[in-house]
């Protein structure tokens, strides 16, 4: 099984569609985001919905920091 994954852009569609199919099976995952306010919304979501969505963070350095595994997940334009 995978470390704990980071999903940098984790409050978006894209981003939070993945936290939550992965936590639900039971994966670590933590949510990078600019705003921690709209972090702390998500994760409050996903762990009502998955009910594993163990560590969320609110910035994408400390989200990468303490992951094994990254993952990109923001609009095109952004990159």
């Amino acid at each position: 099984m995978a470390g704990k994954i980071a999903i940098v852009g984790g409050t978006g569609p894209e981003g939070s569609g993945l936290a939550y199919r992965w936590a639900k099976t039971g994966l670590d995952i933590v949510i990078g985001s600019r705003d921690a306010a709209r972090a702390k919304e998500v994760a409050a979501t996903l762990r009502a919905r998955a009910g594993r969505a163990r560590r969320l963070t609110a910035r994408h350095a400390a989200a990468v920091a303490q992951a094994e595994i990254v993952v990109l997940t923001v609009p095109l334009p952004a990159l």
